[in-house]
């Protein structure tokens, strides 16, 4: 209990007060050692301090960033179940009650009767149930007020100055405690948020196809960053709205049915907004959002905080992840920059397998050109092949014609020969009817015939001759032109071979790549 300002000697036996102040910061500090979070050594503060001077009730404030107000967080001991109610609803601005004082003075204040602070609405219960003395400190971080901690007694009481002293040490050493408690926390926290980056980015590299990698990113996010439900949301391009398409945990079965059914347009609800701003969107309480289909049933069903952020491939958002938590919570820069990070490494995943599947089906149609044209060689070398064996034959009917015309030759050579003899006789028969006169006459007639027809014979078979030999020579070209030809198909055969086995090779690395 607070001593009196009046000087007395103590009894015997009697503690004094410097020797209460020392117990009661030994008690606080050996309380602090055995907290495990920031929520413990509040508590065990409280219950120390509360113990040694003989307090009532006391209680811990927190400042709620959004709000600027002072917010109950936790309590020691009782009063009444009326006193404990209206302070757990109440909250106050800087400057309003008592907590309000400690916070714009940035030092401890004390009132000997709770029930004459007019601006604090515990003031009219606190007359009722009989509590009297107030005394509340800030607790502090890097210099600013985080918070306050109060302590009420049932009887009014005047406080010395080495009192008030111990009191101020005891909310330094408690926000040192928590200034503790927090680092630890946010080391903690960046671990995790470092972990779940990195389970990501290995999950990730697992995934064969975007339907894989969009499933394990949202399983992965949601428990790597302890949310309690997830769910993915693709761009309708026709419709111009978000639409569901996959979850990931459990928020209750209203939730998960307006979930299902809702659809939102750019701008609207928490997935909208993100889509628009191609941004992070975070809300501390998601049930605050009135443009939210989400909203009502969020507040039913206890879900609170919300983070939203964007999917983006190619530089286009073709979705949005949002993830929610039962419990309203803060979002440190540390887990924004975490959380955008993830969503990166989710969008340079479908990036590469967007590539990949372009790059198979090019391979695939590759393999399939490759082939046509391998059985376009194939094809080519059979009529090639045919060729040669066409030019074979007709080399050989050509030179088939070439041994008939020489045996023609041969002949019209026969004739002629024939025909000079005949034109001899014809000669010599001329001459014989000349010597026998008028009785050869006739004889006469018929020799000049006969020499007329040997000399157009000769003649023809001149002329025969003469294109047998130009038949010759044009059947000899023939030959020659042939022979290249069968060349040139042998050479187009073993330049056909080699495209073959080249193309039979493309299409086996091909194959190989792809898989």
């Amino acid at each position: 209990m607070f001593a009196s300002r009046t000087a007395t000697r103590p009894e015997a036996g009697v503690p004094t007060e410097a020797e209460l102040d020392v117990d009661a910061v030994t008690a606080v500090i050996t309380a602090l050692s055995t907290a495990t979070d920031t929520r413990s050594a509040v508590v065990a503060a409280m219950t120390a301090v509360k113990d040694s001077f003989g307090y009532a009730y006391a209680s811990h404030w927190v400042i709620e960033p959004k709000s600027q107000t002072l917010q109950f967080s936790s309590e020691a001991g009782s009063v009444s179940d009326e006193f404990a109610a209206v302070t757990a609803r109440a909250t106050f601005a800087k400057g309003v009650g008592l907590s309000g004082r400690a916070w714009s003075t940035r030092d401890l204040v004390f009132t000997s009767n709770l029930g004459e602070v007019k601006d604090c609405v515990r003031a009219p219960v606190a007359q009722k149930v009989g509590v009297r003395s107030g005394i509340c400190f800030p607790l502090f971080s890097d210099g600013q007020v985080t918070g306050t901690m109060d302590f009420f007694c049932r009887k009014e009481l005047t406080p010395t100055p080495r009192r008030l002293a111990t009191l101020r040490c005891v909310g330094t050493l408690v926000s040192q405690s928590i200034a503790r408690f927090v680092a630890m926390e946010a080391d903690r926290k960046t671990a995790q948020d470092v972990a779940a980056v990195t389970s990501v980015l290995q999950q990730l590299t697992t995934a064969a196809d975007a339907d894989s990698a969009l499933r394990i990113a949202l399983d992965t996010i949601r428990t790597g960053f302890g949310w309690a439900y997830g769910s993915f949301w693709r761009v309708d391009p026709a419709a111009n709205v978000l639409r569901f398409e996959r979850e990931s945990g459990d928020a209750g079965p209203e939730f998960r049915a307006v979930t299902l059914s809702a659809t939102f347009a750019p701008g609207v609800g928490l997935s909208g907004r993100t889509w628009r701003n191609r941004d992070l969107f975070f809300v501390p309480d998601l049930g605050e959002m009135t443009d939210c289909v989400r909203a009502p049933v969020a507040q039913k069903a206890g879900v609170k905080s919300g983070v939203c952020i964007p999917i983006t491939v190619g530089g286009e958002i073709i979705g949005t992840m949002d993830f929610f938590a039962t419990w309203t919570m803060v979002l440190s820069a540390g887990r924004e920059a975490a959380l955008r990070n993830t969503a990166f490494l989710l969008g340079q995943a479908l990036d590469r397998i967007a590539a990949t599947e372009q790059l198979s089906t090019a391979g695939r149609e590759l393999v399939l050109s490759i082939e046509e044209v391998e059985r376009n060689v194939l094809s080519a070398t059979t009529v090639a092949s045919e060729g040669r064996t066409l030019a074979d034959e007709a080399n050989r009917v050509v030179a088939q014609l070439g041994e008939s015309s020489q045996q023609v030759g041969q002949v019209a050579h026969t004739i002629g020969s024939i025909a000079a003899q005949t034109n001899l006789l014809a000669l010599n028969a001329t001459i014989e009817a000349a010597r026998a006169g008028e009785a050869g006459r006739g004889f006469a007639v018929v020799a000049n015939e006969v020499k007329e027809l040997a000399r157009e014979t000769a003649v023809a078979t001149t002329d025969v001759n003469a294109k047998i030999n130009a038949i010759q020579e044009q059947v000899d070209a023939v030959v020659t032109s042939l022979a290249s030809i069968g060349v040139v198909i042998e050479t187009i055969n073993e330049t056909q071979a080699v495209i073959g086995g080249v193309l039979t090779e493309q299409v086996a690395v091909t194959r190989a790549i792809l898989g």
